[in-house]
């Protein structure tokens, strides 16, 4: 009787607080797809957290205070998700590329694996090139050729991106930089379900702003992640899970309401690395709506989205008014006043 409670505690504990038993990166992950089968994910998760605050002293570059309390927040949401953490604080640009370069090494070759980084520091744009910025790199205005010995090349992190094998890596970026080769070409007209599709190969982006956008002392896209995620506001769909997919969606319309960064996000232009979609496993059990009211909502969604992604590359503003007719509180409303802003001061 005693041994037979003993095994009904664990089991209780086990299904309350599934996410305890990997916070060390193990336990394999399982998804449900929409048509009831049972799916193998993944089998451990790690993420490589870096964080740029304190930058030297005559580099030129702003110190950006918020980084460790917000860093702080992101690891202990990932820990609950399973991730194993390898944090890295303030490193100069040789620890910056051991850091991407030690992480793959020993964790990007299983294809199991689920992998995740996120930079929170400055980012830097010349010639159309973006760079993010270790804590001993001088500001361009002060010399270029100083900053290019530093900087850290995103066509570096892109080439990392192709050498790993793990089946599915994020990258993150609180960080505002020239990133055209990351912007879906296509955003899709209803968020993504889970299906077979899922578990192909996929490398993801998002990234807090685009070139010219200033990075603020305090982030709103880094808190807008953990919520997304540990809130389950950008469970778009009501599934149980969050897709990268979900989260490039959310933070880009979510972020520009209370900041001028507009998040940019897509998937590897490479067609083998862009089939599947990143996956974060929501503690509470997916919403089900009524069958009728559930193909109600999807379809003014498409609408909506299929309205937005024939205007997003526009260059008249009168498009974007007449998305904010139609949707006056769309999930777009607030990047289409930022781009009609932005149009309109030129």
């Amino acid at each position: 009787m005693r041994k037979t409670a003993i095994i009904y505690v664990f089991l209780l504990l086990g299904l309350l607080y599934p996410q305890a038993f990997a916070a060390d990166g193990r336990g394999m992950v399982h998804v449900m797809t929409n048509d009831g089968h049972k799916l193998p994910l993944y089998g451990k998760s790690y993420a490589l957290l870096i964080g740029v605050s304190d930058y030297d002293t005559g580099t030129g570059w702003s110190d950006l205070v918020s980084v460790p309390r917000e860093l702080d927040r992101l690891e202990k949401m990932l820990k609950h998700q399973g991730f194993a953490i390898v944090r890295v604080n303030n490193p100069d640009d040789e620890r910056l590329v051991s850091a991407f370069r030690d992480f793959t090494g020993k964790y990007g070759y299983d294809e199991t694996n689920r992998l995740l980084f996120f930079f929170s520091g400055h980012g830097y744009t010349r010639n159309n090139k973006g760079y993010l910025v270790p804590r001993n790199a001088s500001h361009p205005g002060r010399g270029e050729r100083g900053f290019l010995r530093k900087a850290l090349p995103i066509m570096d992190i892109l080439a990392l991106s192709r050498r790993i094998e793990a089946r599915h890596a994020l990258f993150l970026f609180d960080s505002s930089f020239s990133s055209t080769v990351f912007e879906a070409k296509r955003v899709p007209r209803t968020p993504p379900r889970i299906t077979a599709r899922t578990t192909h190969k996929v490398r993801q982006f998002i990234t807090a702003g685009n070139a010219g956008e200033e990075v603020p002392n305090k982030s709103t896209f880094t808190p807008a992640l953990v919520d997304g995620i540990s809130q389950g506001k950008a469970d778009l769909n009501s599934d149980g899970y969050v897709t990268g997919m979900e989260l490039g969606m959310y933070l880009q319309s979510e972020v520009p309401k209370y900041t001028n960064q507009i998040p940019q996000f897509g998937k590897s232009q490479d067609y083998e690395l862009a089939q599947g979609d990143f996956v974060f496993v929501l503690g509470r059990p997916a919403l089900v709506m009524p069958r009728k009211l559930e193909k109600t909502s999807s379809a003014d969604h498409a609408i909506e989205l299929e309205f937005w992604d024939s205007i997003r590359q526009s260059d008249d503003p009168d498009m974007y008014r007449a998305y904010l007719k139609q949707y006056p509180n769309g999930s777009f409303a607030a990047l289409a006043k930022i781009k009609i802003k932005k149009l309109e001061s030129r």
